[in-house]
């Protein structure tokens, strides 16, 4: 659980680097952003139903990023694009790009969840396996 968190608070650093310090470089300054975006939904959700499997988890988050950019393509976040919280945590334009920083971030955070952050789960042979935990 300690790593998961961890981990969160480095994304979301991370994400806002890449908003507020741009450097003219498009995937770090808007691709970097969203792939980071996908895996803190995929850490948050980690967090929440920390006893569920990673490609329950994967499902879970890729669904709300894509439900997010849906909800952008009907147009009512742009109307609102002077809150900081819409255009921080839901973003105010669809676009296509996005989706696909999504899965790329959802993919990476759930292999890193399963290699790394994910506790280990020890059976009676001392072998570990995170693959179905």
């Amino acid at each position: 659980m300690a790593r998961r968190m961890i981990a969160l608070v480095v994304v979301i650093a991370l994400g806002i680097l890449s908003r507020c310090y741009p450097i003219g470089w498009h995937i770090y300054d808007k691709s970097l952003g969203d792939a980071l975006y996908a895996m803190a939904a995929y850490l948050g959700v980690a967090l929440v139903l920390s006893r569920q499997p990673w490609w329950t988890v994967a499902l879970l988050a890729l669904g709300w990023c894509l439900a997010v950019e849906a909800f952008q393509a009907t147009g009512i976040p742009a109307e609102h694009e002077h809150l900081a919280v819409v255009r921080w945590v839901i973003g105010t334009t669809f676009s296509w790009h996005d989706i696909g920083c999504y899965v790329v971030g959802v993919a990476a955070i759930a292999v890193t969840d399963v290699l790394l952050l994910r506790p280990r789960v020890r059976s009676g042979t001392g072998s570990a396996s995170s693959l179905t935990a």
